[in-house]
């Protein structure tokens, strides 16, 4: 029986890519299926289901706001099936989401902080034509802002960054997939103790690498801080980065600091490394892929994640225990989420604590979190 590839194109259909990964799950299980993706149609997208072999005319055809549901499955009917699954599953996702989430849900920035006027953090997770504008509306608000979305121009993201130092607010992302501030996850993060060492990434899987080796090791985290992954551009020049190692030296939660990045362009280590030199804290410096460079004394490099654990821990990943310590409870956890942030002038990280639902938008992302399988 031939193998055959159907897409399906939903024309300004926008979901969380939450969302579109369980979906995607769903009907990878209906009979017949091979594969499935249900992705926004960007152009890094489609080059993954073309990698895959999940595309198709129709899929190619779709643009960056539309939505590509590609199934690679054992006979036309299979095919058929599974897109009819789909759709159906689309549909109560849509119904649900109208009858009784989006009724209650804000749809803006502004009314979402009405609605939890103690928030002060905007995690930003719309198409990324939109993201700036959404968070500049946050910026303009007072609120740091966590921006999820891709396919955000560069030199947007420069501009909202410089108006977030400006401002005192922090800006993590564009592309920014984990964080965790004060315990409370963000986006896709791994449940993990508190501790004394925090994390800075422009690369969100170091990070949760990173904290998951941590947390195996019987230690925890202060905090994550994820800053986009081209942050420590030239274009950039690592404006998030020094604003979270800003907020970390001045937190008395934080012992010590670990930095994750691909190689920051050679413009940018100086001043970078000028910060680092300044703090009394310990840094870790995990610069994936980098020469060696000169460091401040209070710094020291790992060439991988596993050494950057290391480092932090002062000890091998080989004694670690082999399994995760028992995180807090539930209950406890909630309680912290709920509680209404307080503001000091010296701007501590910990008193700029995200609240647990912190004026979000939801209406979809370029990135996908399902990769599907090659063939």
């Amino acid at each position: 029986m031939s193998r055959i590839v159907r897409n399906a194109v939903r024309r300004g259909c926008y979901l969380d890519s939450v969302a579109l990964m369980r979906l995607s799950r769903e009907v990878a299980t209906q009979g017949g299926v091979e594969d499935a993706a249900l992705m926004m149609a960007t152009p890094a997208n489609k080059a993954i289901l073309a990698e895959a072999g999940l595309i198709d005319p129709d899929g190619h055809s779709a643009g960056a706001n539309d939505l590509i549901v590609a199934v690679r499955a054992r006979g036309a009917a299979a095919a058929d099936a599974a897109l009819a699954a789909a759709a159906r599953l689309l549909e109560r996702q849509g119904s649900t989401a109208g009858n009784v989430a989006l009724a209650k849900q804000p749809r803006s920035v502004r009314t979402a902080l009405g609605a939890q006027p103690g928030a002060n953090l905007a995690l930003i997770s719309v198409p990324g034509d939109y993201a700036a504008g959404e968070a500049r509306k946050a910026l303009s608000l007072g609120l740091d802002v966590m921006i999820f979305s891709d396919n955000v121009p560069l030199a947007e993201e420069v501009a909202l960054k410089r108006e977030g130092k400006a401002l005192g607010r922090l800006v993590l992302g564009p592309d920014c997939g984990t964080a965790i501030i004060g315990g409370i996850p963000l986006a896709f993060a791994n449940r993990v103790p508190r501790g004394d060492i925090g994390l800075i990434g422009a690369s969100g899987t170091g990070l949760q690498e990173v904290s998951c080796l941590i947390a195996a090791a019987g230690r925890g985290i202060s905090h994550a801080i994820g800053v986009g992954s081209r942050d420590l551009c030239h274009e950039v020049g690592a404006l998030s980065t020094l604003a979270a190692i800003e907020l970390l030296d001045a937190d008395p939660a934080t012992a010590q600091i670990v930095l994750i990045s691909k190689p920051p362009h050679p413009e940018v280590v100086p001043s970078v490394l000028a910060r680092v030199g300044e703090s009394r804290k310990r840094f870790t410096l995990c610069f994936l892929g980098a020469e060696a460079i000169k460091l401040p004394s209070n710094a020291t490099a790992a060439a991988t994640l596993s050494a950057a654990a290391e480092h932090a821990l002062g000890a091998s990943l080989a004694a670690a225990p082999t399994t995760l310590p028992r995180p807090a409870p539930r209950q406890s956890r909630r309680r912290s989420a709920t509680r209404a942030p307080r503001r000091r002038s010296h701007g501590g990280l910990e008193c700029r604590r995200a609240r647990g639902a912190s004026a979000r938008e939801r209406r979809g992302r370029g990135r996908p979190h399902h990769r599907p399988r090659r063939r």
